[in-house]
């Protein structure tokens, strides 16, 4: 029975900890909830990543609504960057929408291992390279460029399919690659994000994937968290958040690829 009741009530005080994780770093959320619902809790791997995005979705609407709000010049949404990538990102999640629907089970369990941890070591990459943007705005020219496209469009497919990739890929680009300042690229990456995630879970609700039971308590501590996070984000080392969520990450990714690689030889064996 997928009834509200207490059974789940942890979960609050989990998204909490998740929400100021994920708001304060401009990283996604859903990719720290998956393993808990699919390999703890024993939820099927769609409703898994369907639950985990549902719970983003409100958590980083409720961050990028905590950004705007503070008029803070340090931690503002780059608007115009935003408009520039939101048509790519959102052609990338139709079709990573088709693939989470589609593939089958083991193959998508494998693909999830493969996106998160390849994600995650390349935070922990540029968390070694320590390079810091240091613009009050992204340079559009850069995201502009046929290959940046092609990753805005990949960012999104890989987002639908796996919960992962929207805030994690454009943090950098708009960083790293567009020079914007970092708390700036955080506050754009998860405003990306909150679009990219009500696409995504409008979708999974009519798909009949998402648990409500869960949802109950972790809609409610993201909203508590996502209050939290955009406040203390100017106190946390970049440095350290990239690193702690690479390493974290890729030993999750690493876990999903062991449990499903013998699966996904029999499938095309």
């Amino acid at each position: 029975s997928y009834y509200v009741t207490l059974h789940y009530w942890y979960l609050f005080l989990t998204a909490i900890a998740v929400a100021i994780i994920a708001t304060a770093s401009g990283f996604s959320g859903s990719v720290l909830f998956q393993p808990v619902f699919y390999f703890i809790l024993k939820v099927p791997l769609a409703q898994s990543i369907a639950t985990g995005i549902a719970t983003e979705t409100i958590g980083m609407t409720n961050g990028a609504v905590t950004y705007a709000m503070m008029r803070d010049e340090k931690t503002s949404i780059d608007r115009k960057a935003l408009r520039s990538v939101v048509p790519f990102v959102i052609a990338g999640v139709v079709v990573g929408i088709f693939f989470f629907v589609y593939a089958p089970r083991p193959l998508l369990r494998f693909t999830v291992g493969v996106v998160i941890a390849a994600i995650a070591i390349y935070q922990i990459y540029l968390a070694g390279e320590n390079k810091l943007g240091s613009k009050t705005a992204t340079d559009l020219q850069v995201l502009a460029k046929p290959h940046n496209r092609i990753y805005q469009f990949l960012a999104g497919a890989f987002s639908a399919s796996t919960g992962t990739g929207v805030a994690e890929m454009h943090q950098p680009l708009f960083e790293e690659r567009g020079g914007l300042a970092t708390l700036k690229a955080n506050a754009t990456a998860i405003c990306i994000e909150a679009i990219a995630d009500w696409t995504i879970t409008l979708t999974n609700m009519k798909l009949g994937n998402l648990r409500y039971d869960i949802l109950a308590f972790t809609v409610a501590g993201v909203l508590v968290g996502g209050q939290i996070g955009p406040r203390i984000a100017k106190y946390i080392p970049p440095r350290i958040t990239k690193i702690v969520f690479g390493v974290s990450v890729t030993a999750i990714g690493v876990i999903y690829i062991v449990t499903s690689w013998p699966q996904v030889v029999k499938l095309f064996a």
